[in-house]
Formats: C-alpha cells, structure tokens, sequence
C-alpha cells in the first residue's frame, strides 16, 4: 500500500482542479485505501457524492474528448455487459458520434453473429479511442455510494409526489362534497350518501335554528347566529330577539318579584265568606299612570271605597263611595311601585280587601324612557308580535305580553317555541 493522499492531492481532488492523469491516480488509490476514501468522500455530503458522480461519468471542457475502448463496443454490440454499464454506455452514444457509428457498424457486420463461435473479435481502429477514459467507466467505492444516494433522493422524491398528490385529491374531494350540499333541490340529482347527508337533523339545525312567521314574514335565526328578518328595528330590540330565539326561554324580570308574593291559605273557612279578591292591576307593571282597579263583587255591599298606596304606606289616592267594581285613578308617577286595597260596605259593616295575611295587591308604572321604546315599536309597519310580547315580557307588563304572544302563537301553530313563550307568560301572571 502506497502512501496515503496529502491533505493538497485531497483538495485538489475535491476541487477538480488536478490533470485527467493525477485524477486517476488518485481515483485509483482510493479504490484500495477506505481511509483516504473517507477524506475525500464524507458520507454526510450528498452534494459532494452527486457531484463526484458526475465529474466521474461526463468531463468538463478542460478534459480532452474521450471514446469507448475496442473491448467495450465490442462487449456492447454482442450484449455481454449488464444494465448499468448499458445505461452509461448509450449515454455516451448520444454525445460522441465516433462512438455512436463505430458500434453502429460492428452491430451491421456479419462478423458479429461468429464472434461467439469463432472467438475472433473484428477490429476497430485504434486511433478513433484513447485509453485514458477507459478507466472512467470502472466501478469503484466512491462511485457506488454516490449512486445509492442518487437513487435514494429520487425514492424521497416519489414519497413526497405521493403525498401531495393524495392531499390534494382529499381536498378536491371536500370541496365538491360541499358544493353538493349548498345545491338547490331543482340542480340535479346529486349522490346517496350526499342526499342523506342533507336529510341529516343536525345539518338543518346548524342551518336554521329557528324560524317563526310574524304578521306576514319569516323571522329566521341561523346556525351562526344571525337574525333575518327584522333589519329595519333597533338593535336593542333585535338583541332581545336574537337571545331568547338562541335560548328559547324567558327570564323573569326581577320587578316582578318585587311585586309577587306568595299565596296564604286562611285556616278559618268562615273568613272567606266575608272576602272578596282584587281583580287587577295586581303583581305587574302597568304603562298608563292613571290605572284602572278592578275588583270582585261582594255579594250584599252597597258601596265600594278604593285607596292608593305608596311603598312607605302613605295614601297617595282615593275614590269616593260608589257601586261599581272599578275605580280610574288619578295620575300617579312614573317607576314607581304602589299598593291599594278596597273597603266594602255590607250590612253597615266595613270589608277589607285584602287582608292579613293574604299579601297586599301591588303594581308598578312604567318608566318614561320604556314607554317611549314601546311607542316606537308600535310605529314599525308591519308590527312584530314577536318583538313587542318580549319586550312587553322584559319590562314586566304581562297582560300585554301575553296578548302579543297569542296571535304569534296563532300563526306558527306547530311551533314549540312560540307555544313555550306564551306558557311563560301566563304561569307569571298566576302568580
């Protein structure tokens, strides 16, 4: 074994800067010494195997011009050499017409077919050849780990071709399901699987999560959250909506609970014979500030007297004696809560309604800035049943609330969420 290469000779080598000559001198000694091999060639360099690849099989334009030896065309025309070698040699066949019509020529002869018989092999002149290639087309180390790393690089490529392309077809794939789905019914016929899809529950839930007719259109909630059909009312308004159409269900303003109390059942049967129950406002808000009280007759009373309320138990209104059962009051304030109570006359007696322990009768009047709200609700064309009850609902006046979710009940007849807001309704005003 020689010595090995310099680390100048492996430079040179890696650089490809030395003469044909000293290029094969040193392509031979790393044929025989892995470890100078392993200096020029590191393994962890595939662009260094790739390149050397190819410095190897085809010369740059400093090399002189290089033909195949009378043994390889030989081997070639009689088609004794293997794959590989078959590869390199009509590579060099398409750039070297020496070579190209000198195999031509061997392949035409007659001679070709005795070559195996007679084992005398026809001569091609020697001139056209020059044996310092010869050895380009030897195999060696460095020559063989750089094909196995060529031949890798094009397996990843395939791999990642493959990949991409069935990415690609899959959302292809979805794109087209959805497109079938969004389609009219009258657009075609489109394929099983996609029409029960459509039929799915789920898919017209996350369409359309509630639609109710009122007074003439169609008010819609979708899947996303957004409310068709009432554009033109203030956002407020569409709000309320929007929230109760989301949740179906009312919640219970608290001023009600302020003005409801729960039922006492007197012990003392006798107690109810001398009673009498007041009728309304009793329990709600009421818009008018002048209220109309109503309440039971007593069976014998000649005369009625009504008193008005406030939350300290001051009488801020009166009526005179009279035979009616309904008194109107005069004006009271704004968001303000009161009470009243009746005092009948009967046999020279006087009959209190109510009274211990049955809870007082009390109501609340309407803000200013709600009335306002509702008056010009009222002046939208047409009128929505729907947004006038919640609101009337949300502000605690119920008997409004409940006449507006009747019609709206009326019109959407198989509509459980229309039927569940007006039950709301009226268990607030038994109460």
């Amino acid at each position: 074994m020689t010595d090995h290469l310099t680390e100048a000779e492996v430079s040179v080598f890696r650089e490809r800067t030395m003469r044909p000559t000293e290029r094969e001198r040193i392509d031979s000694h790393a044929a025989e010494c892995e470890s100078c091999l392993r200096r020029i060639l590191p393994t962890e360099d595939s662009a260094l195997v790739y390149r050397e690849l190819t410095e190897a099989l085809l010369p740059d334009s400093a090399d002189e011009a290089f033909h195949l030896s009378n043994a390889e065309v030989r081997r070639y025309a009689n088609g004794s050499i293997d794959q590989a070698d078959r590869v390199i040699f009509e590579s060099h066949f398409d750039i070297c017409d020496l070579c190209s019509e000198a195999v031509q020529s061997l392949i035409a002869s007659p001679l070709v077919e005795s070559v195996a018989a007679s084992g005398v092999q026809p001569e091609i002149p020697q001139q056209q050849f020059s044996p310092v290639w010869s050895g380009a087309f030897q195999f060696t180390p460095a020559r063989a780990v750089a094909g196995v790393l060529v031949v890798a690089g094009l397996v990843l490529a395939f791999v990642v071709w493959q990949r991409w392309h069935a990415r690609a077809v899959d959302q292809t794939a979805q794109k087209t399901s959805s497109q079938t789905l969004s389609n009219t019914p009258g657009s075609g016929s489109p394929a099983p699987t996609q029409t029960e899809a459509t039929k799915d529950p789920t898919i017209e839930q996350l369409a359309v999560a509630a639609s109710l007719e009122d007074n003439g259109r169609k008010i819609q909630l979708d899947g996303s959250g957004k409310l068709i059909g009432l554009e033109e009312l203030p956002e407020a308004s569409r709000s309320l909506v929007r929230s109760v159409l989301t949740t179906k269900t009312l919640s219970k303003p608290e001023v009600l609970e302020k003005l409801t109390a729960p039922s006492i059942i007197l012990m003392d049967p006798t107690a109810r014979e001398n009673s009498f129950g007041l009728l309304a406002p009793s329990g709600t808000v009421i818009a008018t500030d002048h209220p109309n009280l109503r309440w039971q007759a007593l069976e014998g009373a000649t005369s009625y007297a009504v008193s008005v309320f406030d939350t300290d138990f001051n009488r801020v209104a009166r009526s005179a004696p009279q035979a009616a059962t309904q008194w109107t009051s005069t004006q009271l304030r704004r968001g303000m809560i009161y009470s009243w109570e009746v005092v009948a006359v009967r046999n020279g007696q006087e009959v209190r309604s109510p009274v211990a322990p049955a809870p007082r009768a009390q109501f609340k009047i309407l803000e200013a800035e709600k009335l306002i709200e509702l008056t010009n609700l009222k002046k939208h064309s047409p009128i929505s049943h729907l947004t006038l009850g919640l609101t009337y609902a949300r502000f605690g006046l119920l008997a409004e609330s409940e006449g507006q979710l009747q019609i709206l009940a009326r019109e959407n007849p198989n509509s459980p969420v229309a039927t569940r807001l007006l039950r709301t309704v009226q268990e607030w005003r038994k109460r």
